[in-house]
């Protein structure tokens, strides 16, 4: 169908209510009663439940965990999953994050992208179907979550807690177009081993991250060996390098660059870094030991080929390793691994080649958290009508299905996709400090999601 009057219409009033969602602070915090992750999530999901409202939509708040609004009356349902949670901001913010203002073309604000301002998108397209009077035979439910960004408490309590009847067919707003058909196997855990000496050493901070920094104390007469060996390192491990003397002992420090563990390659991992250098050293006892254990088994390796992990498939490619997380806590030296699985691989067959690789080391496997793949075929007709919708709307006729080794709510049900929406060329800064949303994409978001409610809803 034809909503191009329409958009032009709503753009503004739609501007608005972006801007309205990301002016509420929804970084989750501790929980108060009656919000679960804090004050900031629960407004926000008060705030897009009442515009909803406001449009003449039925709405149901689950406690502020979760939330949905209804279109529509068929006991058939097409769900389009978002959240109202943002990422902490950083510093370095072009403007007040929370206060988001438009500067050269651009909305910047924490939320714009990620997940707000497709939400906002969604639930103004509904409006716009609802006042033209089109004609669905499938309900439209936007089903909002509260803590998408950590634990997916939100999803677990308004589906299993609550019970709500998951829908016949969905999809989410909150990865890039044209469309993810497949999502890796999330499988995280821990190398650990136990120590003797004392060791002073630290790297990264989540599992789902490339190490950007890292550092280690070493004796101070290593001090002319270990500036004679940044050159090489550097040339190695794309890390820069700096020393100093901290308290009678020698400081190295690794400075790398952060990425999203589903892609280690965009990244340079400081950890690995700081294991290069402390094996060319071989200051020997258990921080010798650890190096070359970490450079015989892992090095610079990003698909698990030195741990005998190396899984791959014709579908979603090869087992990407990360190294997210080095740290020194209660007698052990523990390393925080992320490893996103091809799907049709179980996380557990990663499990035993990962124990396998282990055998005779001293290192052992602790801590698995597994969040096994989704898989929709491509000539599904959710995947099918979709792409023919972005292709269609877009021009881009080369579009291709993609996996991903990201973890979007496709994850949450059967037979749901991510579907945008970050368009091709489009600055992905989710998760990034300066998010902004060009506003010219707008009417492009409108027309994709408009015609994707109209085409599965009809």
């Amino acid at each position: 169908m034809n909503f191009d009057e329409k958009i032009r219409e709503d753009r503004e009033s739609l501007i608005e209510d972006i801007k309205r969602l990301v002016s509420i602070n929804s970084v989750e915090a501790e929980p108060k009663e009656g919000m679960p992750f804090g004050k900031g999530p629960a407004e926000a999901l008060l705030c897009f439940l009442s515009m909803a409202e406001e449009m003449g939509f039925q709405t149901e708040n689950f406690d502020n965990y979760a939330g949905h609004v209804d279109f529509g009356e068929s006991g058939e349902v097409l769900g389009i999953l978002g959240h109202m949670d943002v990422v902490p901001c950083g510093d370095g913010w072009i403007c007040d994050p929370f206060c988001p203002e438009v500067i050269d073309g651009k909305l910047y604000g924490r939320g714009v992208l990620d997940n707000k301002g497709p939400m906002a998108v969604c639930l103004h397209a509904l409006k716009i179907l609802k006042d033209m009077g089109v004609p669905l035979k499938k309900k439209v439910r936007l089903i909002v979550g509260a803590n998408e960004e950590t634990d997916w408490k939100c999803m677990d309590y308004y589906f299993h807690t609550k019970k709500v009847a998951p829908p016949q067919i969905s999809f989410t707003p909150d990865a890039e177009f044209p469309l993810k058909h497949a999502e890796k196997g999330v499988f995280q855990y821990q190398l650990v081993t136990d120590i003797k000496e004392e060791i002073v050493l630290a790297g990264g901070n989540a599992y789902n991250s490339v190490a950007e920094y890292a550092y280690v104390l070493l004796p101070k007469e290593l001090k002319a060996q270990a500036e004679a060996g940044i050159p090489g390192w550097t040339e190695y491990t794309g890390c820069r390098y700096e020393t100093c003397m901290e308290n009678g002992r020698l400081k190295l420090e690794a400075f790398g660059f952060a990425a999203h563990a589903a892609n280690p390659a965009k990244g340079t991992n400081a950890v690995t870094g700081i294991m290069k250098a402390v094996s060319d050293l071989k200051p020997g006892n258990d921080l010798g030991n650890i190096a070359e254990f970490y450079m015989e088994k892992i090095g610079r390796n990003l698909y698990g080929e030195k741990l005998g992990v190396a899984l791959e498939d014709e579908v979603s490619g090869r087992l990407s390793f990360n190294v997210g997380k080095a740290e020194v806590l209660d007698g052990k030296f523990i390393l925080s691994i992320d490893n996103r699985v091809p799907v049709t691989y179980k996380c557990q067959e990663a499990r035993k080649c990962v124990e396998k690789g282990l055998e005779g080391t001293r290192f052992r496997f602790e801590n698995p958290q597994i969040t096994e793949s989704i898989y929709v075929p491509k000539d599904s007709f959710l995947v099918e009508t979709l792409m023919d919708v972005y292709k269609e709307v877009t021009k881009d006729m080369d579009a291709m299905p993609q996996v991903d080794g990201a973890c979007s709510y496709a994850r949450a049900l059967d037979n749901c996709v991510a579907f945008g929406a970050i368009l091709p060329g489009q600055p992905d800064l989710m998760h990034q400090k300066n998010e902004y949303l060009e506003l010219d994409r707008l009417d492009m978001w409108m027309k994709i999601y408009l015609e994707a409610i109209y085409r599965l809803a009809r």
